[in-house]
């Protein structure tokens, strides 16, 4: 069998061609500094790295809370204030939702609601019918408590 030239040009064209197609198909870019696989991923603190394209690309993990930069697991309580008349107190916790973190706000108040003005008005009459029927001076609960005759 004969071939010419152009014969052995376009055999050889070919065989390149269909070289770099599978080797296209197979290949795979790695990362990087460190080392990694197309879809490999590793976690530090907050933030995921998942090797992409030949690159590292840095997500945050989303399985864990970030709070002040630091990873918090789920479930636990994050920080938690009281005010100073320790009537209210406020906690941030970490919660697991559908395999995804979030940070939760409560605040609980612990301290009895101020009397209304009913019951402020049912609590002088009380005071004065118990002063009418002891040995209580009136005139001094009255200027005591700024309540007005």
């Amino acid at each position: 069998m004969k071939f010419s030239f152009s014969h052995l040009f376009v055999m050889v064209y070919v065989a390149v061609q269909f070289s770099a197609v599978v080797e296209g198909q197979g290949s795979q870019k790695n990362c990087q500094k460190p080392k990694g696989t197309e879809g490999e991923s590793w976690t530090e603190g907050c933030i995921r790295q998942t090797c992409e394209d030949g690159v590292w690309m840095a997500t945050l993990e989303e399985r864990v809370c970030c709070y002040q930069g630091k990873a918090v697991t789920p479930n636990k309580n994050i920080i938690t204030t009281t005010s100073q008349d320790g009537c209210t107190t406020t906690s941030l916790d970490c919660t697991l939702d559908d395999d995804q973190a979030k940070m939760v706000f409560s605040a609980e108040n612990s301290c009895p609601k101020p009397a209304t003005e009913n019951q402020i008005e049912e609590l002088t009459q009380m005071l004065e019918e118990h002063a009418k029927t002891s040995n209580f001076n009136t005139i001094h609960l009255t200027k005591h408590l700024n309540i007005k005759m």
